[in-house]
C-alpha cells in the first residue's frame, strides 16, 4: 500500500506546485501587467515569468557568425588612416559597429545627401524654379515701349537646344526649354520692343563660383557658373558633338579644337539676355536696343508677360543623384539660403543645412560636420561617418532616402559592383568619390523587416586613383550583406519584463 501512496503524494505535490505557479503567474499578469486608464504602464511583467515563450529568445539563430566583427576589424585595419565606418541596426543605440567614429574625413559627393535633405525640408518636393519676362509698361498692340526683363529664378536646367544635344540622354531627362517662353511671347502677339532684353540675376548673389573652391576646381571644366540667371550651365562655349561638327580641316592652329573647349561666360545674365534676344528675333520680333544685364526697377509697376517653370524638385532629386549634377546642387543650395534667410548665397544655404540637421537631431554633440558647398566638391568639407547614418536613420529623412537611393539590382554602377550578392535589391546606396576619396552610404535589408544603415568614407591624400579603397568599400558592403536577421521580441510575441 505504501508503494502506491508515496507516488500519489509526490504527484499531488507536483500538480499543486504547477497549479500554484500558473495561478501566481496569472495574478502577476492581472495585477502588475495591466495598462492604467491614463495609458501609464505600472511596474510589472509583460509575459509570465514561467513561460516557454521566454525560451524562444535562446532558441533563435544568432544574428552573426562568431567571426563577423573580427572580419570587419580586419577590413578596416587595411583602410587609410583617414577612414571611418559606422553601422546601425534598425536605428538602435548603441551603433551595431563603429570604426573611426570620430575621424573627420572629406566625404566628397556624400554632401549632396545633406543638401537634398535640407531642400526637401525647407523648399518642399513641389518647389519649382520660375523664370519670367517682365516689363514696366504693358504691351500695347504687340509693342512694348521700353525694355523687357528676363528675370532669373535660379533654374539650373535652362538649356538651349544647341546645348541639349551635347548631353548624354540621361542628363536630358528634366530640363526647361527656354525657347518655349520666347514662343509664348510671340503667340501672345509681341512684335516690337523699343528697348532691350535685359537680364536680371539679382535673386542670388553675384558670385559665379563657391568662394572657397580652389582654382583647380574652377579650371577643371567640371562646372559652369552659379548665378540666378544663366543658360546652358553658364557656358558660352562647349564641345560640339561629332555628329554636329563640320568636316573642314583645321589650319593647324587648333581652330576647330579650340571651338570644342568649354568656356564660361564672363557675364552669364548678359549672355542669357543676348541669347533670348536672338530667339525673339528669329521669331520676327524687332528689338531696337542691344541686350544688357541689370535689375528690374524696384520703384515701378511690374507687368509679367510670360513665365516658365522647371520640373518639380522631387523630379530633380533623382537627376542630381544619378548625374552628380554640380550646378543644380549648388544653385539649389543658394535657393535654400534664400528661403531660409532671405539671402541667396552659398554661405546662407550652408547655414540652413546646419540648422535643419540640428533641428532633426543630426550633427549634435559628438557628430562633426564642416560644410563649404552643396555638392561635396570642396576639398575642405569634412564629416564623420555617424553624420550620415544619423541622417539616413532620422524620422524626417529616412522615408526620402529609402525612396531615392538606387538599389544594386538597378542598371548602373551599383549593379556592376555588387554582382553576385544574394538578392542585390536589398542594397540601397549612394556612392561618390574622386581619385583620393571614396564614400558610400545606404541601407541593407537583412530580412524579417530589419535593416542595417551604413556609412563608409576613406581618404588617401595624394593618390592617383581610388581603385584600392573602392575595392575595400565593396568588400565591406558585401560583408554587411551577409547579415541575416533574427526574430525580434515583437516577432516572438514576448514582452520584456517592465521595471518601475
Amino acid at each position: 500500500m505504501r508503494r502506491i501512496v508515496m507516488p500519489l503524494l509526490l504527484l499531488a505535490v507536483a500538480l499543486g506546485a504547477l497549479l500554484g505557479s500558473n495561478f501566481l503567474s496569472d495574478r502577476l499578469h492581472e495585477n502588475l501587467g495591466e495598462v492604467a486608464a491614463d495609458d501609464t504602464v505600472p511596474p510589472g511583467v509583460g509575459t509570465p515569468l514561467i513561460s516557454t515563450l521566454r525560451l524562444r529568445e535562446l532558441l533563435t539563430p544568432s544574428l552573426t557568425e562568431p567571426d563577423f566583427f573580427t572580419t570587419l576589424d580586419g577590413l578596416m585595419a587595411t583602410a587609410p588612416s583617414a577612414s571611418c565606418l559606422s553601422v546601425t541596426l534598425d536605428d538602435r543605440d548603441p551603433p551595431f559597429y563603429e570604426s573611426g567614429a570620430n575621424i573627420q574625413a572629406m566625404p566628397s559627393e556624400g554632401m549632396v545627401l545633406l543638401t537634398l535633405a535640407t531642400a526637401h525640408e525647407v523648399l518642399g518636393p513641389d518647389h519649382r524654379f520660375t523664370t519670367s519676362v517682365q516689363s514696366t509698361v504693358p504691351m500695347d498692340g504687340g509693342v512694348v515701349n521700353g525694355d523687357i526683363y528676363l528675370v532669373g529664378g535660379g533654374d539650373p536646367r535652362l538649356f538651349t537646344e544647341g546645348f541639349l544635344v551635347t548631353l548624354a540622354e540621361d542628363r536630358q531627362r528634366h530640363y526647361t526649354p527656354i525657347e518655349d517662353m520666347a514662343q509664348t511671347l510671340v503667340d501672345d502677339g509681341l512684335t516690337l520692343v523699343t528697348g532691350a532684353v535685359v537680364g536680371d540675376a539679382t535673386r542670388y548673389d553675384d558670385l559665379r563660383y563657391v568662394p572657397s573652391w580652389p582654382e583647380s576646381i574652377i579650371d577643371s571644366e567640371k562646372i559652369g557658373t552659379l548665378l540666378a540667371l544663366q543658360f546652358d550651365d553658364g557656358w558660352v562655349q562647349f564641345p560640339i558633338p561629332e555628329s554636329e561638327q563640320t568636316t573642314e580641316a583645321t589650319d593647324g592652329t587648333g581652330g576647330q579644337d579650340d571651338a570644342n573647349d568649354y568656356l564660361a561666360a564672363e557675364d552669364p545674365p548678359f549672355y542669357a539676355a543676348a541669347l533670348f534676344d536672338d530667339m525673339l528675333e528669329a521669331r520676327d520680333v524687332v528689338i531696337r536696343r542691344s541686350p544688357r544685364s541689370e535689375a528690374v526697377p524696384d520703384d515701378e509697376e511690374i507687368y509679367v508677360m510670360a513665365l516658365i517653370e522647371s520640373a518639380p524638385l522631387s523630379d530633380l532629386y533623382h537627376q542630381i543623384l544619378a548625374n552628380r549634377d554640380i550646378e543644380t546642387t549648388e544653385l539649389l543650395l543658394k535657393e535654400i539660403g534664400l528661403a531660409a534667410s532671405g539671402t541667396g548665397s552659398t554661405s546662407a544655404g550652408v547655414q540652413a543645412v546646419e540648422d535643419t540637421l540640428r533641428d532633426a537631431g543630426i550633427n549634435g554633440g559628438q557628430l562633426q560636420l564642416l560644410q563649404f558647398d552643396g555638392s561635396g566638391l570642396d576639398p575642405a568639407n569634412i564629416a564623420t561617418c555617424p553624420v550620415f547614418t544619423s541622417l539616413l536613420d532620422s524620422a524626417e529623412f529616412s522615408p526620402l532616402f529609402h525612396e531615392l537611393l538606387p538599389t544594386a539590382a538597378e542598371a548602373g554602377p551599383l549593379r556592376d559592383r555588387f554582382a553576385g550578392v544574394s538578392d542585390p535589391g536589398r542594397i540601397n546606396a549612394f556612392s561618390g568619390g574622386s581619385s583620393s576619396v571614396t564614400a558610400m552610404m545606404g541601407y541593407i535589408d537583412i530580412g524579417l523587416g530589419q535593416e542595417v544603415t551604413f556609412a563608409f568614407i576613406a581618404n588617401q591624400p595624394g593618390a592617383d586613383d581610388n581603385q584600392a579603397i573602392r575595392g575595400l568599400e565593396e568588400q565591406i558592403v558585401r560583408h554587411l550583406a551577409t547579415l541575416a536577421a533574427k526574430p525580434s521580441l515583437d516577432d516572438i510575441g514576448l514582452l520584456p519584463i517592465r521595471s518601475g
